[in-house]
């Protein structure tokens, strides 16, 4: 095979706000193992793409890696690939972002590796028709991109490069060959060969990109690639094969492209599934299953930025971010701002898959632990400021003080999507809601086949106990200061686990609203059922902060001039994990160590519960603690007319 040309890049990344010990499992397992193997070959020449996160961490934590890269680099076996440092999806930041980021991991290499990278690792494959721009206005001349993509550009030979364009800059796209990536490292070498046969025969090229991971970290590749020896007998084979390994620089300078191709949006193919929703991943496949293959140009699945549709928390944190890096740009000075910044849009809390990501709430916290950050580096506004911050169409309102951060959505029920606590820059209500996933119909199948030979996308996965419990759905987002009406005999169990009928439109309805100063007033005429009747209501509730304390005052007024008995609940929906939270009963709960009180004013009782979710990963089905539900309840009567006025209150320990 000595005229076969091979050209193999690996990409590692974890995300920022992982756990230490992964990062140092991953270089133990993984990383480090990885180089050392490669080093040991001389000829094997490829392609290395480590994000921020990594590089930062290497530097500090893995010397001997960062020197092995650094010998690698000036053997020339290695060639070090850019992408935006912290690992963004490119597509869905703002275009400053996007050259900001893709120049400082420019400059980091050049400055620690002597290499100004000429190609970049695109994360997650995520492509859209306008990034040959970007990409050629921050110095990028290649990028490597799923096979995918080229099928739904009509493309049928994958063996070879070809050139794209955006506004006259162009850019050269590498097809990852994805049967390679299915087959390296997980079937022998003989199936390996033969398909490199095949490639020679047709006069192609054998292109890979593909995640590191797999060569380690992933569930039982360590013994596989290392202890079973599948690294070594591969690197032998290349060499007794006479394979050229070559850069994909070499290649680009050698070889034009054998066309022009436009690519539609698009990511991995796995990936444009996991965007739809369940019953649409359910027809999709089924779609796919009953085509031929002509039809594989015409079906594509969803889009990437529909993320932002199917889950509000990632739609939110997405908005919050592009609000964020608006403000920071705007100061002026941006300085550690605008890198904090980039850490808060590191790709894995955006978006799920196989991959915990949004699932996962440590992720979340750090996205919203630098972007809480990198807004303390702007001017706090005067009082609440009026805008759309998440393209809805409609009104939100902020707000900011020493102690609080707030935002509210009227025409959403009222609510408060997001109680900031700057001191420590947390977003305490960064809670995800209990939704069906498409793996859940399929979780009672899982865990019947062999893991052998198998990719990470492809390994069957056990079901936890008490799953089906965990695959209760909330009825809407899980936002706080939510009213609820509950008919009566409800209890706290119907409530957690979403048994019970809503008496009321108040839930997701419109508010209407007035802000002066540091004093939010909204306010909705809606109804409330009481027997086979439908009674108004209004629901008044002023939200005010001071001296480290939060106070959200509540007027429920009965306008039907008739007796009425309602019990009436708020709801209110906190990240906590289960050492943060004391219950106090009716009283309400000591959050976070008791640094905050959360405080209703005569309640009858607290319906509290944890929420957990069922969401799949790299090893299996994982439940995941996503924080706490506090509702304090009332029992309200009227004899006619009249107003019943009750509070609640989040405050600092010694908030007044």
């Amino acid at each position: 095979m000595n005229d076969l040309a091979f050209l193999f890049a690996v990409h590692n990344h974890q995300p920022v706000g992982n756990f230490p010990e992964i990062f140092k499992a991953a270089f133990n397992d993984c990383y480090r193992p990885l180089l050392e193997a490669l080093a040991g070959h001389p000829g094997f020449r490829f392609a290395l793409h480590f994000s921020g996160p990594l590089w930062e961490y290497m530097e500090k934590k893995e010397r001997g890696c960062w020197d092995l890269v650094r010998e690698l680099s000036i053997r020339g076996q290695v060639e070090l690939l850019g992408g935006g440092f912290y690992e963004p999806v490119l597509s869905i930041i703002p275009e400053e972002d996007r050259l900001g980021q893709i120049r400082m991991m420019n400059d980091f290499l050049a400055e620690n590796f002597g290499q100004r990278p000429r190609g970049l690792w695109l994360t997650e494959r995520v492509w859209e028709p306008d990034l040959p721009r970007t990409l050629a206005t921050a110095g990028i001349e290649f990028t490597l991109l799923d096979e995918e993509h080229f099928h739904y550009a009509g493309v049928r030979d994958l063996h070879t490069t070809y050139i794209t364009e955006s506004e006259g800059r162009s850019l050269r796209v590498f097809p990852i060959d994805k049967t390679l990536r299915y087959d390296i490292p997980f079937h022998c070498l003989e199936d390996v060969e033969s398909y490199l046969g095949t490639i020679r025969e047709a006069g192609g090229t054998a292109i890979l990109g593909d995640d590191g991971e797999k060569f380690g970290v992933w569930p039982g590749t360590h013994k596989l690639v290392y202890e079973d020896g599948w690294l070594e007998r591969f690197l032998a084979f290349v060499e007794d094969r006479k394979i050229r390994m070559m850069s994909f620089a070499e290649y680009l300078d050698g070889h034009p492209p054998s066309g022009r191709v436009y690519l539609p949006p698009a990511s991995y193919e796995e990936m444009m599934e996991w965007v739809l929703e369940p019953d649409e991943q359910a027809a999709f496949q089924r779609l796919k299953a009953g085509a031929g293959p002509e039809a594989r140009r015409f079906l594509r699945g969803g889009f990437f930025r529909d993320f932002c549709r199917k889950y509000p928390e990632a739609n939110h944190l997405h908005k919050r971010m592009i609000m964020v890096s608006r403000e920071v740009r705007a100061a002026g000075n941006p300085g550690d701002g605008l890198r904090q910044v980039y850490k808060g849009q590191c790709n894995d809390p955006y978006w799920h898959g196989v991959f915990g990501g949004l699932y996962l709430p440590h992720l979340r916290e750090a996205a919203y632990g630098h972007l809480l950050e990198a807004e303390k580096t702007t001017p706090d506004p005067p009082g609440w400021k009026v805008l759309d911050y998440d393209c809805d169409g409609r009104d939100e309102l902020a707000y900011r003080d020493p102690t609080f951060g707030l935002i509210a959505k009227p025409a959403a029920g009222g609510t408060l999507v997001e109680i900031d606590y700057r001191p420590w820059s947390r977003n305490l209500t960064d809670v995800l809601s209990r939704r069906r996933e498409a793996y859940h119909r399929a979780a009672e199948s899982a865990g019947q086949g062999s893991e052998s030979g198998k990719s990470i996308h492809e390994l069957d996965k056990k079901l936890p106990p008490d799953a089906a419990e965990l695959m209760r759905y909330d009825r809407h987002p899980r936002f706080s200061m939510i009213d609820h009406f509950f008919r009566a005999g409800t209890t706290p169990d119907d409530f957690r686990r979403v048994d019970f009928g809503e008496q009321g439109d108040f839930v997701d309805g419109a508010f209407s609203f007035e802000a002066s100063g540091g004093e939010l007033r909204l306010e909705r005429r809606g109804m409330v059922r009481a027997g086979e009747e439908r009674v108004p209501l209004v629901i008044r509730k002023t939200v005010a902060t001071s001296d480290g304390s939060l106070r959200i005052d509540i007027e429920v007024e009965n306008l039907s001039g008739r007796p009425l008995d309602v019990t009436y609940g708020s709801e209110w929906n906190f990240l906590a994990f289960p050492h943060e939270i004391e219950l106090l009963g009716a009283d309400g709960a000591a959050l976070y160590g008791r640094a905050l009180r959360f405080e209703p004013s005569a309640a009858d009782a607290v319906w509290t519960f944890a929420l957990r979710t069922l969401s799949q990963s790299e090893e299996g089905f994982d439940i995941i603690h996503q924080g706490y539900c506090l509702c304090p309840v009332w029992s309200l009567g009227w004899a006619g007319n009249g107003t019943k006025r009750l509070s609640v209150v989040l405050k600092e320990h010694n908030g007044r």
